[in-house]
């Protein structure tokens, strides 16, 4: 197909989708939506767009017309006006008949799946979504992707030890490469094996780290149980939202119990003072008792014994207060 469409938060992802089609650019022509902030401009891009696929190669040896951050695509604000012209265009990319060597790509954050743009460009357009999904699901995804990234470049993770490499980074693609490219220099031509211990050394958070995330487990950390119940609302309508808080949680207080009594090997130094500081609010029995009552609670909800929802909210209410 000469018509891809590609969804996506993450830039770097949507990007490289697009190099695919971009190849060494040549005949390239780019019509930017980023600055579209109403109908008009909106409207004015639509039709440079249309305009461009209208225009065939002639004696070029290729063109590709990329409209990029899109981001008024059906599941993004538009007008009704705007909202309409998609839908006629859609039809219009539908009916085209592209020469070999044109292409078209339509890329955007959002786009939903069941409106009749998406409805009329199925079978007629490559349609490629790297759409996020719940936290827990963007966790794994990230650490499949950063174990694509290191074999790109000859890399291998240790057992485990992309996990690690996530947690620190987040999921955001274009830090992943950066930080294993980071990585590359470090271990040089002597290993081709990212371990724990290199990972600490050299590694930093990513530009889009799990803030929304850090806030709850931040909240904890400062004993603000206000800042955390506000915190887990975020979260509190996804599926599966009992099983990821309690292990989020569960798993935080244990690693603040292991910066509490020194065992702070294969941490990330950042991560060690960041805790080293929110272990001063806690003594030992106190972080001890949380991490056993969230430890019961994960086993609960993961055995379908309780739902689980409300008992997170209860459960911090009773382990973030001062005795």
């Amino acid at each position: 197909m000469n018509i891809h469409v590609i969804i996506g938060e993450d830039d770097f992802l949507v990007s490289e989708a697009a190099k695919k089609s971009i190849g060494d650019g040549v005949g390239l022509e780019v019509i930017d939506s980023a600055n579209a902030s109403n109908a008009e401009l909106q409207m004015a891009d639509l039709r440079r767009a249309e305009e461009s696929v209208q225009t065939p190669p002639f004696l070029d040896p290729k063109k590709v017309t990329w409209w990029k951050n899109v981001g008024f695509l059906p599941g993004g604000k538009s007008s009704e006006e705007v909202k309409l012209a998609l839908e006629k265009f859609a039809e219009f990319l539908a009916a085209a008949k592209l020469p070999e060597n044109q292409h078209f790509i339509l890329s955007g954050p959002h786009l939903l799946k069941t409106s009749i743009f998406a409805k009329r460009l199925a079978g007629h357009a490559e349609i490629l979504s790297f759409s996020a999904g719940k936290p827990w699901e963007e966790a794994r995804n990230a650490a499949q992707r950063a174990t694509e990234f290191a074999d790109q470049l000859g890399l291998a993770f240790a057992p485990g030890v992309e996990t690690k490499f996530t947690a620190i980074v987040g999921t955001d693609a274009r830090s992943l490469m950066s930080e294993i490219a980071k990585l590359r220099d470090y271990l040089g031509e002597e290993s081709k094996v990212i371990t724990a211990e290199a990972v600490a050394a050299v590694t930093s958070p990513g530009a889009k780290v799990e803030a929304e995330v850090w806030d709850v487990t931040d909240a904890i950390g400062n004993r603000n149980l206000p800042a955390a119940l506000e915190a887990i609302r975020k979260f509190e309508l996804e599926n599966g939202f009992a099983v990821f808080m309690s292990g989020m949680v569960e798993k935080f207080f244990r690693q603040l119990i292991d910066v509490k009594e020194g065992r702070v090997e294969g941490m990330a130094p950042f991560a060690v003072k960041k805790m080293t500081g929110f272990g001063a609010k806690w003594d030992i029995r106190e972080l001890k008792a949380a991490r056993a009552r969230f430890l019961d609670l994960r086993e609960k909800v993961v055995s379908g014994m309780t739902a689980g929802d409300v008992l997170i909210v209860t459960n911090l209410v009773r382990v973030l207060r001062r005795r």
